[in-house]
């Protein structure tokens, strides 16, 4: 079967509140190598969110941004993020929030 063809997964918008409560809270201090990992975690789930604006369930989708994009803010009071991570991981939020609130904006 052609890529093209294949059907893509429904996002579960249910099963993504969960997911960003569990990679987007930080339970200690992160180091410096402990922010790399947290940023690469949580940036799959930004990817989940992003995808929600594809399916075209951008309302949906806003919310998940800004609640990520405040467990990150807290996270990053006590974070090592010299390499920078956790501050781009904030930007892709911001940019991903503008995205659905455009999407949202826009006449189906």
């Amino acid at each position: 079967m052609s890529p093209s063809l294949r059907r893509r997964a429904v996002i579960d918008p249910a099963a993504l509140a969960g997911a960003v409560e569990t990679a987007f809270s930080a339970e200690a201090d992160l180091d410096y190598w402990g922010a790399i990992r947290y940023a690469e975690a949580a940036g799959q789930v930004v990817e989940s969110i992003a995808a929600l604006v594809r399916q075209g369930e951008p309302a949906k989708a806003a919310p998940l941004f800004e609640r990520a994009a405040e467990l990150l803010a807290v996270a990053q009071e006590k974070a090592d993020d010299t390499a920078g991570c956790l501050e781009d991981l904030q930007r892709r939020l911001r940019d991903g929030l503008d995205e659905a609130r455009a999407f949202g904006d826009s006449p189906a």
